[in-house]
């Protein structure tokens, strides 16, 4: 620091040394004596080198003052980002569909399993079948180290609760057996808790059943759920799949039902389309129909409520009563006859154009289904099916 003894005036440094050039007085004035050089002062001298030494003293002065601020506000050891292992205890995490190793790392950090995603997202990185981590639910240790829980993922034994899959078209019936064989839960329980759907959060509809309301998919079920923790599930997925396809709360019920009988109808995904737009096009009288609505008479809604698996159906059956029969009511069978999946509910809220009024598949060994815009040429469809039924008995 500069003290008051040491201070001079930067004028006076500043000041010009040498004598002025003298002024001609007449052409031949005496020229004044040369004044010798004026030494430089010895403080004017030492003068840079002072201030350099400050400046860096200074320097010197703050960084040592903010090393200590620094050390003694903020750990500059960097802290362990792994646990060192080998783990304790028990933690069940979920992987969820679609989960990427950030993903994966952020449920395991949660959890504590791992102390930070960096080391788990670098492993998941470095190892080429991590990708194949399943969706599901896994048992593992907390605080194990990442390299350890990503081994531990990658093994099929660490699943955790029970796997089940729900195939598409499934009845209620089907899947309370399927459920009940994966986890041990009885069917009667399942029966019981689907009486009381709505208490589950499953919407009243006008067939008072949660038929074709519960998802099929794949499910990792925990070990201690109930029959009603298991319907909730399904029906929350049913839920979510109707709202990405923007369908509004109170047309869940008629997209379920038409999704159903698409799921029965359809062997193939091409046809699944052409299917709704047939069962629309007959509903609103489209073509030869003349503006006047047509009966569906599926087949498919008659052995629903006969219990029947056999596609075709008899004429007593045709002729039983039943709000499902749509041989002898109008419009659309009360409500859905399984459970239809992602692809049938695409079909119902998006069907492609077109002014079919009738199909029949005329091949039940392929699934091969012809479409016809009048009676006419459905006649020559059906025929095709006649012979083909007849070649198969014949042989």
């Amino acid at each position: 620091m500069m003290t008051d003894d040491d201070h001079v005036s930067f004028d006076e440094l500043a000041e010009d040394d040498s004598n002025p050039a003298p002024s001609a007085r007449g052409g031949h004035g005496r020229r004044r004596a040369a004044t010798p050089p004026r030494r430089p002062s010895l403080l004017r001298s030492a003068l840079p080198v002072m201030l350099v030494v400050l400046v860096l003293g200074g320097l010197g002065f703050g960084g040592v003052q903010g090393y200590r601020w620094l050390t003694s506000n903020i750990s500059v050891e960097q802290e362990a980002t792994d646990y060192p292992g080998p783990g304790t205890g028990e933690a069940v995490i979920e992987v969820a569909e679609g989960d990427s190793g950030t993903d994966i790392a952020a449920t395991l950090v949660e959890a504590d399993v791992i102390k930070a995603p960096g080391p788990f997202v670098t492993a998941f990185s470095n190892t080429p079948d991590a990708s194949n981590i399943e969706p599901g639910l896994y048992r593992l240790q907390q605080q194990m180290p990442a390299a350890e829980a990503l081994t531990m993922l990658l093994d099929p034994a660490s699943l955790a609760g029970h796997r089940v899959i729900i195939p598409e078209g499934y009845r209620a019936s089907q899947i309370w057996e399927a459920l009940s064989t994966a986890t041990g839960i009885e069917v009667a329980d399942f029966e019981a808790a689907a009486a009381d759907y709505t208490a589950l959060g499953i919407p009243e509809n006008p067939a008072d059943s949660l038929e074709g309301y519960l998802f099929p998919a794949r499910y990792d079920i925990p070990e201690e759920a109930t029959a009603e923790e298991v319907i909730t599930m399904m029906w929350e997925r049913t839920e979510s799949e109707l709202t990405a396809l923007g369908v509004a709360p109170e047309d869940f019920h008629r997209v379920l039902t038409l999704g159903s009988l698409v799921e029965k109808e359809a062997r193939h995904p091409e046809d699944q389309g052409r299917v709704v737009r047939t069962i629309e096009n007959r509903l609103a009288g489209v073509g030869e129909a003349g503006g006047t609505p047509m009966r569906l008479q599926l087949d498919s809604t008659v052995t629903y409520f006969t219990g029947s698996d056999i596609v075709s159906t008899t004429p007593e059956e045709r002729a039983t009563d039943s709000p499902y029969n749509t041989y002898l009511h109008p419009g659309l069978p009360i409500g859905p006859i399984a459970s239809p999946g992602a692809a049938a509910l695409e079909a119902a809220v998006n069907p492609p154009e077109g002014d079919w009024l009738y199909w029949v598949t005329v091949n039940t060994q392929t699934g091969e289904t012809k479409f016809a815009t009048t009676y006419a040429e459905h006649e020559q469809n059906v025929q095709e099916w006649r012979d083909w039924y007849d070649s198969t008995q014949g042989g």
